[in-house]
This record gives structure tokens, sequence and C-alpha cells, in this order.
């Protein structure tokens, strides 16, 4: 079936759609993180991965529809001058310009989620190092904890007199 111009104009339609459900959750994300809500992040972690195997669906379906309008390779922005209907083309560059914007922001929040979630796991670290750093604080009776965390029973016991 040919494409034309209509299938790519509901494409871009579909993409904008999309990375605004992204940022959405992608914000959510973001709170999570700040919050430190780990069932919440794991939520949203699980509806990224579904958006982003819609994403590679429309992606394989952009390539089709370029290819059978001749834009094979083209970049949004070089096909925008190659439409020769002025309606067409008018209604592919806001899309377009939509598209850019929406996928901006939707990064910007990512890039704001991925620090935080950097942080935190550094801050993770820090506290593991800590504890790991820590002599023992087991009671005497014995037990004791290995670097790996193995617990070691010793039940020797030591007596030690002056007197004898």
């Amino acid at each position: 079936m040919q494409k034309t111009l209509d299938d790519f104009i509901d494409l871009l339609e579909k993409l904008i759609l999309l990375f605004d459900d992204l940022a959405d959750v992608e914000q959510t994300k973001l709170e999570a993180a700040t919050n430190k809500d780990i069932d919440t992040l794991s939520d949203c972690m699980k509806e990224e991965q579904v958006f982003l195997l819609q994403f590679r669906g429309l992606d394989k379906k952009r390539e089709t529809i370029q290819k059978d309008l001749g834009f094979e390779n083209m970049k949004f922005s070089e096909i925008i001058s190659h439409i020769k209907d002025k309606q067409y083309k008018q209604e592919f560059e806001e899309l377009y310009n939509t598209l850019k914007e929406t996928m901006d922001y939707y990064q910007q929040i990512h890039n704001n989620a991925k620090s935080i979630i950097e942080i935190n796991l550094i801050g993770i670290d820090k506290a593991l190092e800590v504890l790991n750093a820590k002599p023992s604080t087991a009671p005497q009776s014995g037990i004791t904890y290995s670097p790996d965390g193995q617990i070691h029973n010793n039940n020797k016991t030591n007596f030690t007199n002056k007197i004898i």
C-alpha cells in the first residue's frame, strides 16, 4: 500500500501523544526518585518499557512511510523543504515543532530523574561502605561477621587469669 502525507501526519500525531505520555511517566518517576518511593519507581520503569516498545513500532512505520514517500534517510527538517503542497507543508512543520518541543521536554525530565536516581545510588554506596567499614558490634558470644556478611561462630572460650 502506498503511503501518503496524511499517513505521515497521522504518525507524527501518534509520536507526539506517545512522548506526552512518556513525559507524564517520567515526571512520576522523578517524583518517586525524589521521595525514594521504590515501588512507584519500579512501576514507572515497567510503563516505560511498554511505551518504548510502542515507539519502536512507530519508528519502523516511520521508516516505511518515509521510504514510500521518497524521503528515505532524511531528517524531519529536511522533509519539510521537499513538501510541495503549502497546506501539508505548514501542518507538517507545526507538528514537527510540537514533536520537537515534546521530545525536548521529555528529555529534560528524563535527565532530571536520572540525576536524582544516580545521586540516590551514590548515597546507598556510601552507606554500604560505612556499614562494611564498621567493626563488628556482635555480642561477645563468639559470633562474628566477615566482610562479605557471612556469620562465623567462634565458640572458643578464652580465660585469662594472672594468678595461675
